[in-house]
């Protein structure tokens, strides 16, 4: 079955660690047959969520830039891979802004009990991608935090993240050993779950 597969670049760099494993990605999910879509946040206008509440009454933002556009490409596609680093032991904050604008799929979803997705489609499944400057143990836990609440408010399932700590300069996660291998095999269990 095709899939198709929607790649989020999260970095403000182009020649970033973790674009570069998006790439990577998305190199695979053309081989293995899927159509893919790639993003990146820094081509995009999104205004930071106002707290206005106003989604709360008809489930729609009040904000009109690029972020409705991204919305409907996350209700269409079937497979997700968001790839973000880790700024001061979370999401950075292009990310952050993109997520915190997801509360008009809570509304939808929560206030006004609407279905996000197709009913006949198939499961949908995300993976993450992040690196970090530092090896602490917990250094990727808040961003995977607010990635799995992210999918989770779009019915996509957490499938196991590719996380890489001790990554810091650009091109570095070039050094890896396995990085590039574990984003293939991870992209690969992603397209034929």
């Amino acid at each position: 079955m095709t899939l198709s597969v929607l790649g989020i670049a999260c970095s403000p760099r182009r020649n970033g660690n973790t674009t570069s494993l998006l790439l990577e990605a998305m190199k695979t999910a053309q081989h293995e047959g899927h159509r893919t879509e790639l993003v990146y946040l820094s081509d995009l206008h999104i205004t930071p969520c106002q707290g206005c509440n106003a989604c709360s009454a008809k489930g729609i933002c009040i904000i009109n830039d690029d972020l409705l556009k991204l919305q409907e490409k996350l209700i269409q596609a079937d497979r997700f891979i968001i790839a973000a680093p880790i700024f001061f032991m979370g999401v950075n904050g292009q990310t952050k802004i993109m997520i915190d604008r997801m509360q008009t799929f809570w509304a939808r979803k929560y206030l006004h009990h609407q279905s996000l997705i197709k009913p006949s489609g198939p499961e949908r499944i995300g993976l993450f991608l992040s690196t970090a400057g530092t090896e602490k143990v917990d250094v990727f836990k808040c961003a995977e935090r607010s990635i799995q609440t992210f999918f989770h408010m779009l019915d996509i399932k957490y499938a196991q993240p590719c996380l890489f700590p001790g990554i810091d300069q650009a091109g570095e996660i070039i050094q890896h050993q396995t990085a590039f291998d574990d984003v293939r095999k991870a992209t690969q269990a992603l397209t034929i779950s």
